[in-house]
C-alpha cells in the first residue's frame, strides 16, 4: 500500500493524513468494509464530522 503524506498544521494537535480516492478504495478492499456501510470518499472540504447518523 502506498504510503499516506503526513502534513503537520497549525490547526490541531494531531497530522492532517492527505489520501487519495484510490487509498480509499485500498482501505475498503483491504478490511472488507461491508456495502452496507456505504462508505464513501468525502468530497472538497468535508470531514468525518459531515458524515451522515450512523
Amino acid at each position: 500500500m502506498a504510503e499516506e503524506e503526513v502534513v503537520a498544521t497549525e490547526e490541531g494537535p494531531l497530522p492532517v493524513l492527505k489520501w487519495d480516492q484510490g487509498l480509499f478504495k485500498q482501505l475498503i478492499r483491504g478490511f472488507q468494509f461491508p456495502v452496507e456501510w456505504d462508505a464513501r470518499y468525502p468530497q472538497q472540504g468535508q470531514t468525518a464530522a459531515d458524515s451522515p447518523p450512523g
